[in-house]
């Protein structure tokens, strides 16, 4: 009987200790498996935020990269990270650092240093009131009533939808939201997601009256004329274009001397032409920040481009004439 209990007893402490082990094991195994948000954020943040996916209607195109090492009063647009979980499902949020709404928040007080909008997991009941209203809205007049800079926008949107018929998009749900650092403004990303169609990110901006605005320039990548015929016509009069740019692998033999030449596509076509500037005149200071944030490497850009010459006058070569706002977003004074 003795020697039966020593041996029962021996194999439950084997057991216990195959067991102890097993569990010490998969403890190791689970904590070396879990990522570490800041270790992530530090290592990848940049890569994220540099490469454009091709998809322009992506947070990356509307924004552009962040983080230059440069003052802090002309950093190109940057998004705050978050890890405050989305409770509604939806595309995987980047990792990335008013109308007539009856909004539920409370108006925020003036303050020269404010930047980004605040709390903004809590504000997705008025941030999903106003896009749904903004991608519902069957007209002008009631889409500008979601708009930011309605006054300014109204001609542009009028033009642009005599052109262009709004798609009927079936609401679902509102997706992740993330705040944009930039001083002076209260910015955000949201993503609207469709039954139909696929799911869009917006600029959002929060007023001073607690509502919300959508940016609809960013979110139709509106240009002042049409890129072929741009291309075709080669006018000299200034056009403003939403595109993405990029170092070129070789100059072109046309381009002029002593200027920086970029390869420049537009987000709805395949057609690709150069354009230089001259990097020594400060007003092209910002586009070249905006450049240097990006790695020269499909950075989205709001410019003014332009030709030398007729058409007629062989010139394959344009010219960047000015740089409008950061990334896709022109802003204009501050909201603080």
């Amino acid at each position: 009987m003795i020697s039966a209990v020593a041996t029962v007893l021996g194999c439950l402490a084997l057991v216990i200790m195959i067991a102890t082990v097993v569990r010490v094991v998969m403890i190791k195994l689970w904590e070396s498996a879990r990522v570490n948000p800041d270790y992530v954020q530090s290592v990848y943040a940049d890569t994220l935020e540099h490469k454009w996916s091709g998809n322009s209607r992506s947070p990356s195109a509307l924004l552009g990269s962040s983080q230059p090492k440069t003052d802090e009063a002309t950093l190109p647009l940057s998004v705050t990270a978050t890890s405050t979980p989305s409770t509604t499902v939806s595309e995987s949020a980047p990792s990335l650092e008013r109308s007539e709404l009856a909004s539920p928040q409370p108006p925020i007080a003036s303050t020269p240093t404010l930047s980004a909008i605040q709390n903004i997991e809590s504000k997705r009941a008025a941030i999903e009131f106003t896009i749904r209203s903004f991608f519902a809205a069957a007209d002008v007049t009631h889409k500008l009533a979601f708009a930011r800079d309605p006054t300014r926008v109204r001609p542009l949107m009028e033009k642009y939808y005599l052109q262009h018929p709004q798609p009927h998009r079936e609401w679902r749900s509102l997706g992740w939201v993330l705040p944009v650092n930039e001083p002076g403004y209260r910015l955000g990303y949201a993503q609207a997601i469709f039954t139909n169609a696929e799911p869009v990110s917006l600029i959002i901006e929060e007023m001073a009256d607690g509502t919300f605005r959508v940016d609809w320039e960013s979110s139709v990548r509106y240009s002042e004329v049409d890129w072929n015929e741009f291309i075709k016509t080669q006018p000299a009069d200034p056009k403003l274009f939403r595109v993405i740019a990029s170092k070129p692998r070789n100059t072109p033999s046309d381009a002029p001397k002593d200027t920086e030449v970029l390869e420049i596509k537009h987000p709805d076509d395949d057609d690709v032409i150069y354009a230089c500037f001259d990097r020594r005149d400060p007003k092209f200071q910002p586009l070249i920040q905006q450049l240097q944030s990006g790695n020269w490497k499909d950075v989205p850009l709001t410019l003014r481009l332009c030709y030398p010459g007729p058409a007629s006058s062989g010139s394959s070569t344009a010219r960047i004439a000015d740089v409008e706002g950061k990334g896709w977003l022109i802003l204009h004074g501050t909201r603080s």
